[in-house]
């Protein structure tokens, strides 16, 4: 009995699933009415078991099986196995128009909803994991979810061309700040900035580098500014600045921390540096907007800052 391999996608299938169906359409001639790749090897952000699925809509399904020499799938009941140019390949073949468009609805509806698509790929690997190594085991662990994701698809492709039609992509600039806490003071470090359009205290921040994580731009960030290595940021909340009416954004992630060790820098070019007491941080000491992003830093109810594109000022959720 074969066992199950889970591997990423290849971008051969496609041009080997196009060739199977031309084979396909030799053999089958005027039984085959339609013909299209399905199932995993061909939605490519997904792991795959790497035997390519065809669904065959046919005048006479019997007559099909029977031209193909394929043989049953066990646990399945239109999937058959067979070759084409000396490959396994699985086909699912049909009578029931129905039937076949639900197969490649499935197959759109996760290549376009990346998240249920993970949750496909990790029930598929819990089977694997779990020693249901034979075919018919494993799909008997996915066939409820398949069931349920079935539902969502035939809803989406209802209103497809609405979803297709709304973007709902925005560009956004990725930035950070810390809140760097004395184990044995309690007093916090600073930055005087000396902006012309942004000056007051604030705390050690900057931008994300491409392809850079949040948290390596944090640790990164403070380095350059302060001369302090951080270490256990802890991510307490979340900045986000509306910069204009397409809805692009600066979205900043915040951090917290009271572990670092180095040499505390006098300055930088953003400023001087320097420890103060928490409580006197008051809104006329701090850079503008500053003081709702502390209220994020201190509160533990507190998870965003936002200012909207019409907003005078940061709100606190």
């Amino acid at each position: 009995m074969q066992p199950i391999q889970l591997t990423t996608y290849q971008s051969d299938w496609q041009k080997q699933a196009t060739e199977y169906q031309t084979l396909l359409r030799q053999q089958l001639q005027a039984n085959l009415l339609k013909s299209s790749h399905v199932g995993s090897t061909a939605m490519p952000q997904l792991l795959a078991r790497p035997t390519i699925d065809l669904a065959l809509l046919v005048k006479d399904q019997a007559a099909a099986v029977a031209t193909l020499h394929a043989r049953p799938v066990a646990g399945t009941t239109h999937t058959y196995a067979t070759q084409l140019a000396a490959n396994d390949i699985h086909v699912i073949i049909t009578t029931d128009e129905q039937h076949y468009q639900q197969l490649l609805t499935f197959r759109d509806y996760l290549n376009a909803h990346r998240t249920d698509g993970r949750k496909y790929t990790a029930i598929r690997e819990k089977g694997v994991r779990n020693g249901q190594a034979d075919l018919a085991a494993y799909l008997q662990t996915k066939a409820a979810f398949m069931a349920s994701i079935n539902d969502k698809a035939q809803d989406w492709l209802a209103t497809k061309d609405q979803h297709e039609h709304h973007d709902r992509t925005v560009r956004a600039e990725l930035v950070n700040m810390c809140l760097i806490t004395n184990p044995k003071t309690g007093d916090v470090l600073v930055e005087n900035k000396i902006d012309a359009q942004w000056s007051g205290l604030t705390f050690p921040g900057g931008h994300v580098d491409r392809g850079e994580s949040q948290v390596a731009a944090m640790k990164r960030e403070v380095l350059e500014e302060t001369g302090l290595s951080v270490d256990q940021l802890k991510l307490v909340g979340t900045v986000t600045w509306v910069e204009n009416e397409d809805g692009d954004v600066s979205l900043g992630t915040l951090y917290t921390t009271s572990h670092y060790h180095g040499d505390l820098l006098a300055g930088s070019y953003e400023g001087a540096i320097s420890w103060q007491p928490l409580d006197q941080l008051t809104p006329d000491k701090l850079a503008p907007g500053v003081d709702q992003i502390l209220k994020v830093f201190t509160d533990g109810h507190a998870n965003e800052a936002f200012w909207g594109f019409d907003d005078d000022q940061l709100r606190v959720y």
